[in-house]
């Protein structure tokens, strides 16, 4: 027997992800319903029209006449990263089976919104088949602009049961990404005008509502409205049929709804339309009354313009809620008590984004310190993307600059939200803010100032050399640190990035001088609490792994790893493992390199599925190292690999893999973007081993292409960065695609043509380790020049696939050719290896596709 408390969890899940409620009087559009069903023929329907056009009431009439389950999914821009998109989904879903223990398991693992779509896909292998028919509904999908879902989301969709339908509801054209949904755009797509009311429609509905027209009276209702169903339905309860002195629906509006409202009615709905959705609770604290739900009810069944989402959570349509907020500008009562209410009732509901945006609203500044403090401290993520996604939908309009000067702790927000999304100007325009208010940022709260010393710390302008000398004007405000470090309480200290070297910020400064890592002790190592004795072992083995001192690196990092417990975070353990593998990988250690892999996979998939993205762009890059296309191709159909022109700055290691991505395969052009948008990065960024790896790629990137005087220009530069330091690891990693820009380099450093601060030393050593690895690793010079020659394939071989084609085994084709079976063998293998493939579908495939055999 399931306890009350269970039946009522039920119960809401069932009620949360019904479908709205259509009005008390609506046209049933029986050509639009035989529409829809025409649709359903293909399991994705797309419903694109502005608003207004009757998407959601002809999707809602649709389903009452289908007879399918649904799940209506409302979304909004709060709702614009994975993790909240794919919590809504997954919820969703499993409101159909609220008693499947499989899936409800997967949807309350912490580790959900670390990779919410691989735990979607795992959630839907877990729907129990039933014989029923269901609906999907994603409504207001246009609010939505996060490129990962919309790659992410088709793979989803197509998971779905063969009982699911799926309606994407959006006042956009057809997404790119969604095209290869549609078997037939022609049926799958429902567009305005088969939303459109005909004149036969109007006169139906006009009828209905005990209004009788003549066809000419239908014919310029069609007219006037367009023939749109808000407008429709805007005329039809006015009566009025002569065109409007201005538009349509403010016109219906002011004189039809608003004007036969009392006052306290009048009041209701513009102290509500302050915010965009509300349950009776928040209507009441607004509003000040305690009947609420029943204005609400009421309002929602007369269809006057609002709708109930699901249970008690409503929304005005947003054309009236337009027409509202014009009529706020022009109130008697400030809004600013409005707003305050507002932040109050979300700051109850530990929704410290909304809350601290409502008291922005306020006006009230002085007000906002204990809001800030909370959405800085309270909302806590390890997971750096989900951290920068949930910071990104706060950040959906602009502060006021008024706010920055009564409250100087906005400053430190401002800049760790630019400083993740790589936003230097702005980043650099807050941190400068920042030092000028040290002492008004300590007035307001202390602990702020332990937050400013963290955004100092990744400051690009000033060496971690000289921070460590001015980390007292900062020390000085602080009562007390956090006992735990706070910069692997409040986010992730490594950002989530594979090396701990470059992870937050470049430490390479640190390798300039060799009591370093001690001069860091009383100071920002305080920021890392447990995390700091392995890391102030571990940063000097990066340096020497930097430096090809192999030998020494893999004993570093064995200290290191003999000074970790279980209290660590789960990131440093997994920059730790990165790096020993990186070093037994270029020792040729394969064996031990196997293991240390197997148990990474094995670490991520159980304890850090947030580092999912990187890990699998540290598995293609070594891929990528011996030339494999496949591995590049894989990498591009990746969901969270999305085209950009910015680099985001936890994202770094992937773009990395992106760039060498395109390089294998050819396509230059978004090779040649990448690798330079790379290198400004670097530069920008003070991170020295970013602007030398952009640079080896980006000079072996112009050598290719004959460019070979600029090539050598960008190699001296990145060179000359990553010298001071010793390092030369990053540049040699290019092994065959670097080493004749480097020889060239050499040659003339000897012609004395050189008159930069390269030693020829460090350049051979740069160049013998490239050769080195040359020897190991085929690399990305031998895939394209892989792609430049074009297969030929024997008579025999293509016969051989040929036959394969049509169905034939071995045993079989030795009989039609009287060859024997080894021969067959040995020329399919050949012909395996020209195409590159290893198996027999896969052979077929590409041979038709290079048109070689038919």
């Amino acid at each position: 027997m399931k306890s009350q408390e269970e039946r009522s969890e039920l119960l809401f899940l069932n009620e949360k992800f019904a479908p709205a409620m259509l009005p008390e009087i609506y046209a049933p559009r029986q050509k639009l319903m035989e529409r829809f069903e025409e649709a359903t023929k293909n399991p994705f329907i797309y419903v694109g029209a502005p608003a207004g056009s009757g998407k959601t009431v002809s999707t809602r009439l649709w389903l009452d006449t289908c007879g399918r389950r649904a799940v209506w999914i409302g979304l909004d821009q709060y709702d614009d990263t994975l993790a909240v998109f794919y919590k809504q989904l997954a919820t969703g879903l499993f409101s159909l089976q609220p008693a499947n223990e499989n899936m409800k398991k997967i949807l309350s693992s912490p580790s959900f919104s670390a990779s919410p779509v691989e735990h979607t896909i795992r959630l839907l292998s877990e729907f129990a088949w039933e014989d029923e028919q269901y609906a999907l509904i994603l409504d207001d999908m246009h609010l939505l602009k996060n490129r990962e879902i919309f790659k992410s989301l088709p793979a989803v969709l197509r998971r779905l049961p063969h009982a699911f339908v799926t309606l994407i509801l959006s006042r956009s054209r057809l997404p790119e990404e969604f095209r290869a949904l549609m078997k037939d755009p022609s049926q799958s797509l429902i567009l305005p005008e088969d939303l459109r009311f005909t004149r036969e429609e109007i006169h139906r509905y006009f009828n209905s509502l005990g209004r009788f027209l003549t066809p000419e009276e239908s014919s310029f209702a069609y007219q006037v409205t367009e023939g749109w169903a808000l407008g429709v339905n805007a005329v039809a309860k006015s009566g009025q049929l002569a065109p409007s002195s201005g538009n349509i629906f403010t016109d219906y509006f002011e004189t039809h709804i608003w004007n036969t409202w009392d006052r306290g009615l009048q009041d209701f709905c513009l102290r509500t339309a302050v915010v965009d959705e509300f349950n009776p609770q928040l209507a009441a604290a607004l509003s000040g009354r305690e009947d609420t739900a029943s204005i609400l009810e009421e309002l929602s069944r007369t269809n006057t313009f609002l709708s109930c989402l699901h249970e008690d959570v409503y929304r005005y349509h947003h054309l009236f809620l337009d027409f509202l907020r014009e009529k706020l500008q022009a109130w008697e009562m400030a809004l600013s008590d409005l707003y305050k209410t507002a932040a109050n009732y979300y700051k109850e509901q530990q929704d410290y984004s909304r809350a601290l945006r409502f008291w922005l609203d306020s006006g009230d500044y002085k007000g906002i310190d204990s809001f800030l403090y909370l959405f800085l401290f309270e909302n806590n993520r390890g997971i750096i993307s989900e951290y920068v996604d949930f910071l990104r939908t706060f950040f959906v309009r602009d502060f006021p600059e008024k706010a920055f000067d009564v409250s100087p702790p906005l400053h430190i927000l401002f800049a760790w939200y630019t400083y993740l999304t790589s936003q230097r100007e702005e980043f650099e325009r807050h941190m400068d803010a920042v030092y000028r208010n040290l002492p008004r940022i300590a007035l307001a709260d202390s602990r702020f100032m332990e937050y400013a010393i963290l955004a100092y710390s990744v400051d690009h302008r000033t060496s971690i050399l000289t921070k460590i000398k001015k980390f007292q004007s900062f020390g000085r405000y602080v009562k007390r640190f956090t006992p735990e470090g706070l910069a692997t309480n409040i986010a992730s200290f490594t950002h989530n990035l594979p090396y701990m070297h470059r992870s937050n910020l470049d430490y390479s400064d640190l390798a300039l001088e060799e009591d370093s890592m001690e001069r860091l002790e009383g100071n920002f190592a305080m920021l890392l609490g447990d995390e700091w004795p392995y890391i102030k072992t571990g940063i000097p083995a990066c340096f020497a792994y930097e430096r090809n001192q192999l030998q020494q690196a893999l004993s570093g990092i064995e200290g290191a790893r003999a000074l970790m417990s279980d209290r660590n975070k789960i990131e440093g353990r997994l920059c730790v493992e990165i790096l020993r593998h990186s070093i037994l990988w270029q020792m040729g250690r394969q064996r031990e390199a196997e293991d240390v892999m197997a148990q990474l996979a094995v670490t991520v998939e159980a304890e850090a599925q947030f580092f999912h993205a990187n890990f699998k762009a540290y598995q293609t890059k070594l891929q990528l190292m011996d030339g494999d296309r496949e591995a590049a191709k894989s990498w591009l159909d990746q969901y969270f690999v999305v085209e950009t022109d910015h680099i985001e700055f936890f994202k770094v290691f992937q773009h990395f893999t992106t760039a060498r991505a395109y390089m294998i395969l050819g396509k230059k052009e978004q090779a040649l973007r990448y690798l330079q948008t790379l290198l400004r990065f670097g530069e920008e960024f003070n991170r020295p081993l970013d602007t030398g790896e952009a640079g080896a790629l980006l000079a072996a990137f112009y050598w290719a292409q004959g460019e070979k005087e600029q090539a050598l220009d960008v190699l001296q530069k990145a060179l000359e960065t990553l010298q001071p330091y010793g390092f030369f690891r990053c540049v040699a990693d290019e092994g065959a695609l670097v080493l004749p820009v480097l020889k060239r380099l050499l040659k003339k450093m000897e012609k004395g043509a050189y008159e930069g601060p390269l030693t020829r030393a460090y350049v051979n050593e740069a160049a013998l380790a490239a050769h080195s690895f040359s020897k190991s690793h085929k690399g990305i010079a031998w895939a394209s020049a892989q792609k430049e020659k074009p297969v030929r394939l024997s008579r025999q071989q293509a016969h051989m696939l040929s036959l394969l084609a049509q169905g034939y085994r071995n045993a079989e084709i030795a009989e039609l050719t009287g060859l024997k079976i080894p021969t067959i063998k040995s020329h399919t293998s050949i012909a395996y290896r020209k195409l590159g493939v290893n198996n027999a579908m896969d052979a077929v495939l590409k041979a038709r596709e290079l048109g070689l055999i038919e």
